[in-house]
């Protein structure tokens, strides 16, 4: 509204500068001799009657006292009509006087009504602007009246609304709050007294149902943890439906490790039943052994006769020279049967021989598995420490598992050595039968030859009891091989029935694990 009288003030303001222009370029006209600036002067004149009209339409329509636009428009009328009429005796060359005459007495009081009417507007439109501003500054006031009772009313109601709302978010927060902290510390029972339709409820149902789910699976946890380490791994958790999420993972793991350590402790039930096989074969090899043993030691009492009895003849040659063909005879049938004893203990040597190699491979299948089940044991431990504190049992076994197997390494080994020294003896024992056979084909040679050389009898005599003293050498020392191979065959013996007796508490450690 105060806009409207702004615009027609201005437009008034308008009209009243164009009649002064009017007013302008007739006196203009009418001073001028020159007859193009009359021509210019009176174009203006044309202009402002339409200036005059256009401005009197914007004037109608913010202009709202009707009466005095109509005494406007037909005043306008009035100095149109007359200013037409003056530029009518312009054009038709009156006189100055004439001229000046209509421009003074008719023309210009026209012209003054309007001025006077468009007076009156402005005197109008300052009032009703007066009245507006009134109107407008006491409608501010309303409002800052109006504006201050709305803020105090709305402070009432934040205060009111604010203390609604601590009861309705920190009240849900704080008891939210707790249960987090309760869960921090490692405390699921967990109880939210809080029930609400909106987000925060929705958010403290979800508390609860996640601390539900979480003491759900971390009691199944206990129990599965308690199952396995009483050895039971033929699965793995018994509620695998309550696993979601990233809790998946934990399921998954119980499975992998149920699985790795049933299949590592199969492993090792077998390396324990082959361990108890080589045992076994062991024990037979040491029993082969001893009595192999047994029976060289007869044939080495029936050699020690026959140089007993050979050194005998030796002894009564020496003494007798004249019973030296009858001696030559004794000794050299005496020798024959110390020929073919030899060959004897030739053939048992060789035999001890081949039986101390079997020994020796048996020994090396039993380091063969001692170093396996080294391996195994390794793994296990391996294993048992990947899981853990469920895998501490575990881990004690297979440190058992392990010293078992180091121990039968270790008897290996020295049953290695003892028969590595048999072999080195039963060679020396070869050599010594070797000269011993030499030596009776040397005695045989000298019986044939006895009776051509019975004068050299006593001199053979003497060799023949240095040969024969050497054979006894020999036979000692074939019987100290003997006898070290019964001690071999004995430890190899004891060996093997402590390895059998270990690999009996294995799979006796071992029945007590179910596996898949």
């Amino acid at each position: 509204m105060y806009d409207k009288y702004y615009v027609a003030d201005n437009i008034q303001g308008e009209v009243r500068i164009d009649i002064q222009a009017l007013s302008k370029a007739f006196l203009w006209a009418m001073a001028s001799t020159d007859d193009s600036i009359r021509e210019e002067q009176l174009g203006k004149v044309t202009e402002k009657f339409d200036e005059f009209e256009s401005n009197l339409t914007k004037f109608s329509k913010v202009y709202s006292n009707s009466e005095l636009l109509s005494k406007i428009r037909t005043d306008l009328d009035t100095v149109e009509n007359n200013g037409k009429k003056l530029k009518e005796l312009f054009d038709a060359g009156s006189s100055d006087k004439e001229t000046f005459e209509y421009f003074n007495d008719v023309l210009y009081p026209s012209i003054d009504v309007v001025v006077g009417d468009f007076k009156k507007v402005s005197v109008e439109v300052s009032e009703e602007s007066a009245k507006l501003n009134a109107m407008v500054t006491a409608v501010d006031i309303i409002f800052i009246i109006i504006a201050v009772i709305i803020i105090v009313l709305a402070l009432g109601y934040i205060k009111i609304a604010s203390r609604a709302l601590t009861i309705s978010i920190v009240t849900p927060v704080e008891e939210i709050s707790k249960a987090a902290k309760k869960m921090s510390e490692g405390d699921l029972d967990i109880v939210v007294n809080y029930k609400s339709e909106d987000e925060l409820g929705g958010l403290a149902n979800d508390m609860a149902r996640a601390t539900t789910n979480m003491r759900d699976i971390v009691s199944d946890i206990g129990e599965t943890l308690v199952r396995i380490s009483g050895g039971d791994f033929t699965r793995g958790t018994d509620n695998a439906e309550i696993y979601i999420g990233d809790y998946i993972n934990i399921k998954n793991a119980f499975d992998e490790i149920t699985t790795t350590l049933s299949r590592t402790l199969n492993t090792v039930k077998e390396a324990t039943t082959q361990v108890s096989e080589g045992a076994a074969n062991m024990s037979q090899g040491a029993v082969a052994l001893a009595e192999g043993a047994t029976d060289q030691s007869a044939t080495i009492e029936e050699l020690t006769s026959a140089v007993e009895a050979v050194t005998t003849q030796t002894h009564k040659m020496a003494k007798s020279s004249n019973r030296g063909s009858e001696m030559a005879v004794t000794v050299q049938n005496n020798t024959k049967q110390g020929a073919i004893k030899m060959s004897e203990v030739t053939s048992n040597m060789s035999g001890l021989n081949e039986a101390s190699k079997q020994i020796e491979q048996i020994t090396n299948t039993i380091e063969a598995i001692a170093t396996q089940t080294q391996l195994l044991s390794l793994n296990a431990s391996i294993e048992a420490a990947r899981a853990g504190e469920a895998g501490k049992g575990f881990a004690v076994v297979a440190e058992e598992i392990s010293n078992l197997a180091g121990q039968s390494n270790e008897a290996a080994k020295n049953t290695h050595e003892l028969i590595a020294k048999t072999l080195e003896l039963i060679d020396n024992g070869n050599k010594v039968v070797d000269e011993t056979v030499e030596a009776l084909n040397q005695v045989q040679e000298s019986v044939e030859n006895i009776a051509q050389i019975i004068k050299e009898s006593g001199e053979l005599a003497d060799k023949q009891v240095v040969s024969m003293d050497e054979i006894t050498t020999g036979i000692e020392d074939i019987s100290n091989v003997i006898q070290s191979n019964s001690a071999t065959a004995e430890e190899s013996s004891a060996v093997s029935t402590e390895l059998s007796d270990q690999a009996e508490r294995l799979e006796s450690l071992m029945s007590q694990f179910e596996l898949q």
